[in-house]
């Protein structure tokens, strides 16, 4: 027997269930602004497709109940390369080198990265071999030479700069003729005619700059200096020549021995058969300041190189690639080093 509440009582249920959700998602269109938030929304979506799945017109994404919130990142709209670059280089570089190089080094106001106006001196002196990959400030250097044949040159107020750190140091004086073992003077660095600079940026092994001459050598016996000093001093081969005065008063031995040593070398010991009088004379001639009075007025004694010392305690130029500029006393470019 079948029931009165059959298909049509069934049928009858679903049509105004469908009513009743249709009269609710109306209601809930009202309550949320109507034709008026339709109207903004549409105002504000450039693409359906967008709007659905990559968010709404103020640039929220649309999530779906089902779907996992996104990870964000750091909010970085307030920063540009630009300012990047310009704080670091203006005031943490700034920073960096002052504590690194003290009160020696200057640090320009203007942008080092331009080379600014070319020096009347420009071609005359010029940058030649470097080592500068070296972070020991010892072993790092640069080289100037003389290169043009007229007059000379006065190094005097001149300075190197770095065109990519911006760091600037002076070009001491230095002493035309180095005696060991006194306060020496200094006076302006002056270029001849193929005359070459060795520009080490750290201190100098005997306390200042100065210009090499032919007993130079001796003081490689005592001190490190790179590159390394040249050995032109004088042979002490024929330094005692045979006399009938000389035997007597130094004896044979002494002779034999002074023409068996090698140039440059002072003899830490010497045979305890040589006579007192050898020993002196071994002592007064074969050293720095014993060549040095021997051989000064020679007109061969100075030679055409100096060795000149920045005094800086850390490394003065990158390791890897940078751009030296060589400056007058007017600041203008004399030459540069690019490597």
């Amino acid at each position: 027997m079948s029931s009165g509440h059959g298909p049509g009582m069934l049928k009858t249920v679903l049509i105004w269930s469908g009513i009743l959700f249709v009269l609710g998602l109306i209601i809930f269109w009202l309550l949320s602004g109507g034709i008026g938030a339709t109207a903004r929304t549409a105002k504000g979506l450039i693409n359906p497709i967008d709007f659905l799945f990559g968010g709404g017109a103020s640039g929220t994404p649309l999530r779906l109940p089902w779907q996992l919130e996104l990870p964000r990142g750091p909010d970085i709209s307030g920063y540009s390369e630009e300012d990047q670059v310009s704080g670091y280089s203006q005031e943490k570089e700034r920073a960096l080198i002052e504590a690194q190089y003290g009160p020696t080094i200057e640090i320009p106001e203007y942008d080092p990265r331009t080379f600014g106006n070319f020096s009347p001196s420009r071609g005359r002196i010029v940058f030649g071999s470097e080592n500068t990959s070296e972070s020991n400030p010892a072993l790092e250097y640069v080289t100037l030479a003389m290169v043009s044949n007229e007059g000379t040159m006065s190094l005097s107020g001149w300075s190197l700069q770095s065109a990519v750190s911006g760091v600037r140091v002076s070009i001491p004086n230095a002493t035309p003729l180095f005696i060991l073992g006194v306060v020496n003077s200094v006076q302006p660095i002056i270029l001849k005619p193929g005359a070459s600079a060795i520009i080490t940026s750290g201190i100098s092994p005997v306390g200042t700059s100065f210009r090499e001459n032919i007993c130079t050598g001796y003081l490689g016996e005592l001190q490190s200096f790179t590159p390394e000093l040249g050995t032109q001093c004088p042979s002490p081969y024929g330094a005692l020549p045979i006399t009938a005065e000389n035997i007597k008063t130094y004896g044979d031995e002494c002779i034999d021995y002074v023409n068996t040593l090698p140039r440059c070398h002072f003899p830490s010991s010497v045979p305890a058969s040589l006579s007192p009088a050898c020993r002196s004379f071994i002592t007064n001639t074969f050293s720095y300041n014993g060549c040095v009075n021997t051989h000064r007025n020679e007109a061969s004694f100075a030679l055409s190189s100096w060795r000149v010392y920045l005094g800086s305690k850390t490394e003065l130029w990158r390791n890897t690639h940078d751009v030296i500029r060589l400056l007058d006393e007017k600041g203008q470019t004399v030459d540069v080093l690019t490597y």
